[in-house]
């Protein structure tokens, strides 16, 4: 299915694109920063306490205020203490609503914040400087999509050779729609 629209209608659509791709990429930082991977895991409330916001985000909660976090005795000698917990808090209460060129900042709420990513178990200096790079470039990458539909090929009698409507690369299945910008 081909849908038509005029080639005014491009910037928003690609303003839309953008908006989308810079959600889908905090997103995922953000899942990420909540592994064992990436975050130092004692009771795993670091690990778990990463967000995103329009301002910077303040290492202001405690431990000891959430559950199950609250009830796990950390281990303090760099290794995971039993029990310990691995859980994104606000990934999932996020809007995610972000919009193109304004300030978003990724951080974490627990308060001793600075202690564990000056930690020598914490990934995410790593993280930023190698593996987030290569996430951008995935995200941001130009997604040109290929589409042609022909019907037969313009020859007006039957023939085993002429088909109906195909569709190549991500346009092949019957049900695809790809938008053709014109300017009427």
């Amino acid at each position: 299915m081909a849908s038509t629209r005029n080639i005014d209608k491009i910037i928003p659509d690609l303003e839309g694109n953008l908006e989308r791709d810079l959600n889908k990429l905090v997103k995922a930082v953000i899942a990420d920063l909540s592994t064992e991977e990436n975050s130092p895991v004692d009771t795993g409330f670091f690990a778990s306490s990463w967000t995103a916001s329009t301002q910077r985000p303040r290492p202001d909660q405690s431990r000891k205020e959430f559950a199950p976090w609250n009830n796990i005795k950390p281990s303090r000698n760099g290794t995971e203490a039993p029990g310990a917990v691995v859980e994104p808090r606000f990934l999932d209460t996020l809007s995610f609503n972000f919009k193109p060129f304004s300030k978003v900042f990724i951080g974490n709420r627990s308060e001793y914040a600075a202690r564990a990513l000056a930690s020598p178990r914490s990934g995410v200096p790593q993280y930023v400087q190698g593996k987030l790079g290569k996430l951008v470039n995935q995200v941001f990458k130009e997604k040109s999509k290929l589409a042609i539909g022909t019907y037969g090929s313009g020859v007006k009698y039957e023939s085993k050779n002429v088909r109906d409507l195909q569709g190549f690369g991500l346009f092949g299945g019957t049900d695809d729609v790809f938008v053709d910008y014109t300017n009427p």
